[in-house]
C-alpha cells in the first residue's frame, strides 16, 4: 500500500532516537530517518560526516557517523535509513581493579669472604593487582596508562607486602654478616587494545604490578 506524504521532501527524522554509552566514555547514537522513495537522496548521510550539535547530545566534541547508513524499502512509498554515530563523553575514562594469581620469586644470594658466592631462587605463588584503563579518544590521540593508582603484591591470606630494602647487621656471629632484605615492586602493561569507531577509538589498558623478594647475605672475614 502506497501513502501521499504532504510536507517537506527531505529525510524526516522519527522518534526512536537510541543513545547508548560504555564504560570507556564511548558514546553511539543510533537515529531513523525517513524519505519518500521518488525523492531519496542517498548521499545526504555519509560515513565520516559530523551529525549537528543538537543531534549529537550528550557527546562532548561531536558525533561522527560509523559505518555507512543502512537504507530499507519500507514497501509504502518510503525509504528508511538508520545513521549510527559516535563520540564520547568525557576524556576521563574509567578504571576497573582486581587482582589475579601469579608467580612471584624469592632469590637468595650469599657472599662469602673468600670471594665465593651461592644462589638459589623460589617461586611462590602471590595475589597481583590489576588495572583497566578505559579510554574513548580521537583517531588523532594516543593515549598512555597513567602511573595512579599504585599496584601492590600480596600474601595469598591478603596481607600487602611490604616495599623497599631493610639492612640487618649481626654482629654478635662469627664471621659478622650483613644481611639486606629487598621487596621490588613495579608495573606492567599487560595488553594495550584499541577498537575503532571511526572518528573515535576506544582503548583498553591492562596494567599489573610485578617485583620480586631479594635477600642478600655478606659474610665478613672470621
Amino acid at each position: 500500500m502506497s501513502y501521499i506524504y504532504k510536507g517537506a521532501e527531505g529525510w524526516v527524522k522519527q522518534p526512536n532516537r537510541m543513545v547508548k554509552t560504555f564504560r570507556s566514555g564511548l558514546c553511539m547514537i543510533q537515529q531513523d530517518y525517513i524519505q519518500r522513495k521518488d525523492k531519496v537522496d542517498f548521499f545526504s548521510f555519509r560515513e565520516g560526516d559530523r551529525l549537528s550539535d543538537e543531534d549529537a547530545e550528550p557527546c562532548i566534541d561531536g558525533a561522527f557517523i560509523f559505518p555507512a547508513p543502512e537504507y530499507k524499502d519500507m514497501g509504502n512509498g518510503f525509504i528508511s535509513c538508520t545513521v549510527t554515530a559516535y563520540g564520547r563523553i568525557n576524556t576521563s575514562g574509567a578504571i576497573d581493579t582486581n587482582r589475579r594469581l601469579g608467580d612471584y620469586n624469592l632469590t637468595e644470594n650469599v657472599f662469602f669472604s673468600d670471594g665465593t658466592s651461592t644462589s638459589g631462587t623460589t617461586t611462590f605463588k602471590k595475589l597481583f593487582d590489576v588495572v583497566a584503563y578505559r579510554f574513548a579518544t580521537r583517531k588523532t590521540e594516543f593515549v598512555t596508562a597513567p602511573e595512579t593508582p599504585i599496584l601492590y603484591i600480596y600474601n595469598l591470606d591478603g596481607t600487602k607486602l611490604p616495599v623497599g630494602t631493610a639492612t640487618i647487621t649481626n654482629s654478635e656471629n662469627t664471621p659478622t654478616s650483613i644481611i639486606t632484605e629487598t621487596y621490588f615492586l613495579g608495573r606492567q602493561i599487560e595488553n594495550y587494545e584499541s577498537t575503532s569507531y571511526g572518528e573515535f577509538l576506544e582503548v583498553i589498558i591492562s596494567v599489573s604490578a610485578n617485583g620480586y623478594f631479594e635477600k642478600n647475605v655478606f659474610y665478613g672475614p672470621v
